[in-house]
């Protein structure tokens, strides 16, 4: 079996690990969870059926439910507390843990097992334990990791052993405390477990689980992904990686890029948001086998309903025949989501590893696509991965909304060091996968900028996987090469609107979106103590080149 039992070895496993074993908690399945999630209060049960529920053991007539989670409905980043950096709060917090699961086991709770990895080389056993109330957020669970039954337990038996302990995760969202409004969430990356307090959103329980997933991972020698990954006809699989927005499921679950593509490149979706890199074993395998993804493209009565399992945060409608249906496009609030299946389009559980990685950006100084032409830059573009501040937001100079917004690797996830990532994304690079840069939003300068549609980004990753972009230097920016024939592929205007000019004015633009790089993770280096002057040299000698052809000597 791919996990193993070890007697815990740190108070905070401990404490969650004996929550299990009250006589408060049972084990449950997902036919029981279904049915306590169609009695709870704030459920809707629509009238849409839900797919295939009978592989989880639900009643075929089973429906699609709707959870609300009230004024959050979002992931709160500010809750996370990670046991190896609580210092001396750490007594503290380790009595408000044993307090918590004190008022939870005086509760009636269930316990529900699930496998966390769809490759027989990678398989985690998990546990939740969460209170009656919560049902419909385990059953969720549950469909997005594979509940502990067949085939999956099938599968599992034969996998490679790993030398961890199951994941465990403890979640109790009527958790309540005056210190911590925003909830609380206690993450031992170490001992593979999680507590996650006072927090309804589904997302808090997928992404904790995830987090030391992909913890797993690294220590076994993988790269940990927030990504989308795919094959397309029998070329090397393609990963993207990118922020909220950046188009990362767009172009990771497009079956046949906005009709570029031909009927014998065939596209093969592994994941669109989670994904290890086995470095030893050229192997790339997803972690889920359902998509959680956001509604706000789904109209109403929208044919891809038919694949959903469960949806969260939209609205409902009773129509005249008395049909419940749901209505999404976030209009009655941002970041619905929905639970759906794969079988919507080609699918595999696993492949081999990348052949190339394109970083997703929203930076404006840079055009569409570029080509990284060197492993230095090409990890220190991902540690640096970029998108834009939201506007909108009052008080905010507007200098400040130019400025670059970075999350490393578009893995907000991440709670081992940054240098871990970086060193593995080095070696994955060394292994001769290639890497580019691609701006999805739009490029100019702030005043003057210009749409790149989604259109144009399927075609670019459709003209990348058939090798026909040639390539020539970009002198301003050293290390990036530029299309030599994007008006032959992309239309006769592409350069006019996204070659980079000599223009001054530009020039400084390009320089400062190049120094913000080089400030986010110079600070990780010299406050943080986690970044190698390695992974920062090459933004600095593409700046003093810049820098050059500003102020010539």
């Amino acid at each position: 079996m791919a996990s193993k039992h070890k007697i815990p070895r740190s108070s905070w496993r401990a404490y969650i690990e004996s929550a299990f074993f009250a006589n408060s908690v049972r084990k449950t399945n997902m036919a029981e969870l279904y049915s306590l999630a169609i009695k709870q209060p704030e459920v809707v049960v629509t009238s849409h059926p839900m797919y295939k529920p009978q592989q989880f053991g639900l009643p075929k007539n089973a429906k699609v439910l709707v959870s609300n989670d009230g004024g959050i409905v979002g992931r709160t980043t500010r809750a996370r507390r990670l046991v190896r950096e609580m210092g001396m709060e750490k007594d503290r917090f380790l009595g408000l843990l044993g307090e918590a699961i004190y008022n939870f086991n005086r509760r009636s709770g269930l316990w529900l097992e699930g496998i966390v990895g769809l490759h027989h080389d990678f398989m985690i056993r998990a546990h939740l334990l969460s209170p009656e109330t919560d049902a419909k957020n385990m059953l969720d669970w549950g469909i997005n990791f594979t509940p502990w039954m067949k085939p999956w337990t099938d599968l599992y038996k034969k996998s490679r052993p790993l030398d961890e302990p199951d994941i465990l995760v403890f979640a109790d969202p009527e958790w309540s405390h005056p210190d911590f409004p925003n909830g609380f969430v206690i993450i031992d990356e170490e001992n593979n477990c999680i507590a996650i307090l006072g927090l309804r959103y589904f997302g808090e329980r997928k992404k904790g689980t995830l987090t030391l997933a992909w913890t797993i991972g690294v220590r076994q020698n993988m790269v940990a992904c927030h990504g989308g990954i795919k094959k397309i006809g029998n070329k090397p699989p393609v990963a993207v990686f990118g922020l909220s927005g950046s188009g990362k499921s767009s172009i990771t679950n497009s079956h046949d890029h906005a009709g570029t593509l031909k009927k014998n490149e065939k596209v093969n979706v592994i994941h669109d948001d989670a994904f290890l890199i086995d470095l030893e074993h050229n192997f790339t395998v997803g972690l889920e086998p359902a998509l959680f993804d956001k509604t706000d493209a789904v109209k109403f009565n929208d044919p891809d309903i038919k694949y959903f399992y469960s949806a969260h945060n939209v609205g409902t409608t009773i129509l005249p025949d008395g049909k419940r249906k749901m209505v999404c496009e976030d209009i009655r609030n941002d970041n619905g989501r929905c639970l759906k299946s794969r079988d919507m389009f080609n699918h595999a559980n696993s492949c081999e590893r990348p052949g190339m990685v394109i970083w997703l950006q929203k930076d404006t100084s840079l055009p569409p696509i570029c080509k990284v032409n060197s492993v230095g830059l090409a990890v220190a573009m991902g540690a640096s991965l970029s998108t834009l501040r939201a506007k909108g937001v009052e008080n905010v100079d507007p200098k400040e909304l130019e400025k670059l917004v970075i999350e490393p690797f578009a893995n907000p996830f991440r709670i081992h060091p940054l240098m871990v990532d970086c060193q593995q994304f080095k070696k994955l690079f060394k292994l001769d996968t290639e890497c580019y840069i691609m701006n999805t939003h739009a490029f100019g300068l702030p005043q003057n900028l210009i749409d790149i549609p989604k259109e144009l980004s399927l075609n670019i990753v459709t003209e990348l996987v058939r090798d026909k972009i040639e390539w020539k230097e970009w002198k301003a920016f050293e290390g990036l090469l530029l299309p030599k024939n994007g008006n032959d592929l992309f239309g006769p205007d592409y350069d006019k609107k996204y070659k980079p000019t000599k223009d001054q004015e530009y020039l400084r633009y390009l320089r400062d979106r190049m120094q913000d790089r080089i400030t986010y993770l110079s600070n990780k280096r010299d406050i943080e103590h986690d970044m190698e002057s390695a992974f920062i040299d090459p933004l600095v000698a593409a700046r003093t080149v810049i820098d050059n052809i500003l102020h010539p000597i």
